[in-house]
C-alpha cells in the first residue's frame, strides 16, 4: 500500500507546495490532469488527501505550528507543503500508517528539496504524532461542545480528536474559526448577522462532507453513493440527469409557475441550472453563456444539438434587448453557503473582496436587466450567506429597477458531521422579482393586442 500511494503523496506534496505560496488565495483546478498517470486507486488517495488537507488547512497549519521551534511562514513553501500533506494524513485520514505518511513526506524533502530537510520533516511530523491523544465518539459530552475546548479538533465524520496540549486560542471566535477552518473575518461576520450559536452551527456544517446529488429528468434526486467513474458512466447513458445540490435547485424551482417564451442563463457555468430550466419550462427557448471561455467551451459541448438551449457569445445577447420573459443571473459570490464543496473559499473571505464582489454584481444586474421585456421576470441567485450579496442586493434591485420580488429566501446549510447524505444541503439565497405591466398595458395583453 505505501508504494502505491508514494506517486499520489508527490503529486498532492507538489501541489500543495504551490498552494503554500498563494495563500490566502488558493487556487481552484483539478488535480486530474496531474495525476492521470497513476492507478485509480492512486488517484482516489490523492484526490482524498489534497481535499482533506486544503478543508482543515488553518487547523493543520496551527497544529504543525505548534510543533515548530520557528515562524510557520519563515520555513520554505516546499517543505510546508510536505508538512501540511502529512499532518493532513497522521490527523485527518483514516487507514494511513504513521510511518508510512511520515517516510513518504521524508523521502520527498530530501529528493525535491536537499538531503537535510528529510530530518527537519521527519522531527516536526513525529512531534504531530505525539501531540495526538484519544479520538472521542460523537455522543461523547465535549464531542457535542467541541468549541468551548482548546485541545480538541472536530472531524468529518462526527467524532472528536483530543490533543495533549491545549494549544488552540483562548478567545472563542480565533479558536473556533481554526477548529473549523475558516477565515476569521468570516466567522465574526457570521456572529456579527446571525449570532453566535448560529455561526457555530454554521461552522459545524462546513466540516461535514458535502454529498453528491443526483437529479433525474422527473425531478426525483438521490445521494450518489458508487464511484466517481460510475457517475460518469450513468450520466452518459442518462444526459437529462444533472448533478446538483438541493438548494440549487431550489431557486429554479422558483420560476416553475412561469410560462416564459425566452428565458436568458446569463451565468450559466458548466449548465446545470440550464438543463433544469429546459426541464421545468418545455416550450421556452433558452439561451446562455458564460464569460469564461472554459466554462462556455464547456456549455457548448453540454447542449451541442440542443433543439431549445442555444449557447451563445455573451455579446450575442444584445440581439435579444427588451424580448426575454426569464432572466436568470446566478452571479459570482463568495461562495460561503458551500464551502464544503469549495473549500478554498474558506481563506479568501474579506471585506475589499465582499465590496467588489458586490459592485460585481450589480454590475452584472445592470448590463442585463436591458433584455427584460416589460413585465418580465428576473432571477437573482447566489451559493452565498452573506447579508450584502442577497438581503442588500435584492433591495437594490427592487428600487433601482422599479421592481417588486415575488419570492425571496435564503436558505440556511444543513447537515453536520456524521449526518447521513440526506440531511445534507448547500445553504444560499435566491429572489424572484418582477416589473409588472401599467394597467392599460395589462389590459391590452389581456385582449390579445400587440
Amino acid at each position: 500500500m505505501a508504494s502505491t500511494q508514494t506517486n499520489a503523496r508527490s503529486v498532492v506534496f507538489r501541489r500543495l507546495s504551490r498552494q503554500v505560496a498563494r495563500w490566502p488565495d488558493l487556487a481552484i483546478e483539478s488535480i486530474d490532469d496531474e495525476s492521470a498517470e497513476l492507478e485509480p486507486r492512486e488517484r482516489a488517495f490523492a484526490r482524498a488527501l489534497e481535499l482533506a488537507t486544503l478543508a482543515r488547512w488553518r487547523t493543520l497549519e496551527a497544529i504543525v505550528t505548534a510543533c515548530l521551534k520557528r515562524p510557520w511562514n519563515n520555513i520554505e513553501p516546499t517543505l510546508r507543503g510536505a508538512l501540511i500533506g502529512g499532518s493532513a494524513q497522521l490527523l485527518l485520514l483514516d487507514g494511513v500508517p504513521d510511518h508510512a505518511a511520515v517516510d513518504e513526506a521524508v523521502r520527498w524533502a530530501k529528493h525535491t528539496v536537499r538531503p537535510s530537510a528529510g530530518s527537519f520533516v521527519n522531527g516536526v511530523l513525529r512531534a504531530v504524532t505525539r501531540l495526538r491523544s484519544e479520538v472521542l465518539p460523537a455522543s461523547h459530552e465535549d464531542a457535542q461542545t467541541w468549541w468551548n475546548h482548546q485541545d480538541l479538533i472536530p472531524l468529518e465524520n462526527g467524532e472528536v480528536l483530543r490533543l495533549n496540549q491545549a494549544i488552540l486560542p483562548e478567545d472563542h471566535t480565533a479558536r473556533v474559526a481554526i477548529q473549523a477552518s475558516l477565515a476569521e473575518d468570516l466567522f465574526r461576520s457570521w456572529i456579527d448577522a446571525v449570532g453566535w450559536d448560529r455561526a457555530v452551527s454554521r461552522a459545524r456544517h462546513c466540516l461535514a462532507r458535502a454529498p453528491v446529488i443526483l437529479f433525474h429528468a422527473d425531478g426525483t434526486s438521490a445521494p450518489w453513493t458508487d464511484s466517481h467513474a460510475e457517475l460518469g458512466q450513468r450520466l452518459i447513458e442518462e444526459p437529462e440527469a444533472r448533478v446538483q445540490d438541493r438548494t440549487s435547485a431550489a431557486a429554479v424551482e422558483a420560476t416553475r409557475d412561469l410560462q416564459p417564451r425566452v428565458i436568458v442563463d446569463y451565468c450559466a457555468g458548466r449548465g446545470t441550472k440550464t438543463k433544469q430550466l429546459a426541464q421545468i419550462h418545455p416550450n421556452a427557448e433558452i439561451l446562455a453563456s458564460d464569460v469564461d471561455e472554459e466554462r462556455h467551451r464547456s456549455l457548448a459541448k453540454t447542449f451541442a444539438g440542443h433543439d431549445r438551449v442555444k449557447v451563445v457569445k455573451p455579446g450575442e445577447f444584445v440581439q435579444r434587448i427588451g424580448q426575454v420573459d426569464l432572466l436568470v443571473l446566478d452571479v459570482p459570490c463568495s461562495n460561503t453557503g458551500v464551502l464544503p464543496r469549495r473549500p478554498q473559499a474558506r481563506y479568501r473571505f474579506q471585506d475589499t473582496r465582499l465590496k467588489s464582489l458586490t459592485r460585481l454584481q450589480k454590475e452584472i444586474v445592470e448590463e442585463a436587466s436591458v433584455l427584460l421585456a416589460p413585465g418580465a421576470h428576473l432571477l437573482y441567485t447566489t451559493c452565498s450567506l452573506e447579508p450584502e450579496e442577497n438581503q442588500h442586493q435584492a433591495r437594490w434591485i427592487e428600487k433601482r429597477f422599479d421592481a417588486r420580488a415575488v419570492r425571496n429566501r435564503l436558505i440556511e446549510p444543513t447537515g453536520d458531521p456524521g449526518d447521513p447524505p440526506h440531511r445534507y444541503a448547500d445553504g444560499g439565497f435566491h429572489a424572484l422579482f418582477t416589473r409588472e405591466l401599467p394597467p392599460n398595458q395589462q389590459a391590452n395583453e389581456a385582449e390579445g393586442s400587440p
